[in-house]
């Protein structure tokens, strides 16, 4: 490793960005999958089973356990609360900005660790999922780990007797955190590497080490076999329908256009893209003289082609890729921007802001996010503005000061914007009138948020299934799914019923309601809450009640 000691504006630009992860952990949860992902660990910790994890404490067994096992872990040690939900997903977060500063220092030198892990930390997609549950950071940080233990082995041969075990030991965690992309997406990667890097084929063989396969079994197994033996059928629904079907057919509803992530990424990089797309412009010339570079590049290009040419497409899917490429963007940030890529980064900026200026006077802006929005987007347009027109060290400085910047009030606005983004205010309402024995439905979808902030599960989900379609197949769950013959049905007898549904659906679920069945109705949002009382309850209160609180 080439040292190369760091000033101090670069040493303090550093420490900002490893704090990042911690920021405003304590937001309220976003629907859905925030709250999804908050949830399935406070059920594990509550039950106690660790082997079979629950949603509204019915199996939902679509993921591998690992980050559920890191938040119930984290619930026993520190209570349930959304920053504690939240903690385990920092500590991953800044867990990947060292292993960037980690591979950049040896693959390069300390300086490009630093320009890495600063670019990554203040990336917008890898920010926003470093704040926002779900299970691709932790993929992407485990992947980045194998990847870079990989690298070693193949840079460095002299330290393939721990690198080779230590690769198989994080793509073992990566296969437990969402399943085969552990071992399909690096097996592909390393074909490439093999192809256009032969100086390093040989070495390739340090890979195939028996005591890192045997770690990997140990590790990665044995839940699998367990479930299996649990829940008989398990690795024909998790390996064929959740991988396979997932990735070869629509059956899951999540089809986009092949090139949707060539779209998705160019905005989760920013403010990096134009550092990133000048860094992979090179001519080929350059990436021969170059095989640390060309691997990260063949890394991006793989799980590129991988994920473009699957059925099922999420934007949080290409997460994986930032890592590498951020790598590749810092160091050319420090490097002499080309003519096109300087007009880019200019254009960007006076694009974001002219969207700064027009924001508060457009018509559709929910009132909630002003000021914070405009003012991110005019933050980061100003960063790339200067980017382009200052030198190395100044662009580096204002691409990761206006990438925090942006994030920094994209926290705010997950704040101010609570009714639009979290179920928590309507929870809030239902936890204070609601009695023992009173029953929460939910209508036309399902608040992934309700249970947690409610501590009980939701008691009946109306014309909706989504994650909770392996439930449904057990007929001991029939009960928890329904129909409008279930609304036709209220008030039920003896007690209340808390209603939550969208907006939008108000007026169809009004209109199936008895007449006064509907004592009280709140909207919180885009939420609605109606609630129910039965003849006995009216009875025992004074006369029934509408309001809607907006």
């Amino acid at each position: 490793m080439k040292r190369v000691s760091l000033p101090l504006w670069a040493a303090g630009l550093l420490l900002l960005t490893l704090s990042a992860p911690f920021w405003s952990l304590s937001h309220p949860l976003v629907e859905v999958d925030d709250a999804r992902y908050a949830e399935i660990p406070r059920e594990m910790a509550e039950t106690g089973d660790w082997a079979t994890p629950k949603l509204d404490y019915v199996d939902y067994v679509e993921k591998p356990p690992l980050m559920y096992w890191l938040g119930a872990a984290a619930y026993e040690v520190f209570g349930v609360s959304e920053a504690t939900a939240r903690l385990p997903l920092a500590a991953v977060s800044l867990a990947g900005l060292l292993l960037t500063f980690w591979l950049g220092s040896w693959l390069y030198d300390e300086r490009s660790g630093f320009l890495g892990a600063a670019a990554l930390g203040s990336a917008g997609l890898y920010f926003f999922l470093s704040h926002y549950l779900t299970l691709d950071l932790l993929l992407s940080v485990t992947l980045l780990a194998e990847t870079a233990l990989i690298l070693r082995c193949l840079v460095r041969p002299a330290d393939a007797r721990w690198a080779a075990p230590a690769a198989w030991a994080a793509a073992a965690l990566a296969f437990l955190s969402k399943g085969l992309v552990a071992l399909v997406l690096p097996a592909g990667w390393l074909f490439w590497v093999a192809l256009l890097i032969p100086e390093w084929r040989r070495r390739m063989l340090a890979l195939l080490s028996p005591s890192g396969m045997a770690l990997f079994a140990a590790i990665a197994l044995p839940w699998f076999f367990l479930m299996e033996r649990r829940h008989p059928g398990f690795l024909h629904f998790f390996f064929v329908e959740q991988h396979f079907q997932r990735f070869l057919t629509m059956k899951y509803n999540r089809y986009s256009p092949w090139y949707f992530f060539l779209l998705v990424l160019p905005a989760g990089l920013l403010p990096w893209t134009p550092a990133a797309l000048a860094a992979l412009a090179r001519p080929w010339r350059e990436w021969r003289q170059a095989p640390a570079d060309l691997a990260l590049a063949l890394w991006a290009f793989v799980v590129l082609v991988f994920f473009s040419a699957s059925h099922s497409k999420l934007a949080t899917y290409i997460l994986p890729v930032v890592p590498h490429l951020c790598l590749l963007a810092g160091r050319q940030a420090e490097r002499e921007l080309p003519s096109w890529s300087r007009r880019l980064s200019l254009g960007l900026g006076a694009l974001l802001l002219a969207a700064a200026a027009v924001a508060p006077f457009a018509p559709k802006v929910p009132p909630e996010v002003l000021p914070w929005a405009p003012l991110g987007a005019g933050a980061l347009g100003a960063a790339l503005i200067a980017a382009a027109l200052t030198g190395a060290r100044a662009r580096t400085a204002a691409l990761a000061l206006g990438g925090l910047a942006i994030g920094a009030c994209s926290l705010r606005v997950m704040t101010t914007a609570q009714s639009l983004l979290s179920v928590k205010p309507l929870a809030e309402a239902v936890a204070q009138r609601a009695r023992p024995g009173d029953a929460v439905w939910c209508y036309d979808v399902y608040a992934q948020g309700l249970p947690f902030y409610l501590n009980r599960r939701v008691d009946k989900i109306i014309y909706w299934i989504g994650e909770l379609h392996y439930a449904k197949r057990d007929p001991a769950n029939a009960a928890l799914f329904g129909d409008d013959a279930d609304v036709e049905s209220l008030p039920l007898a003896g007690r209340r019923t808390f209603v939550a549904l969208p907006g939008r659906e108000a007026g169809r679920f009004m209109s199936m309601t008895p007449q006064g069945a509907v004592t009280e109705h709140e909207l919180f949002g885009k939420w609605e809450l109606a609630e129910f009382s039965s003849a006995e309850e009216l009875a025992a209160t004074t006369a029934p009640r509408r309001r809607r609180k907006k």
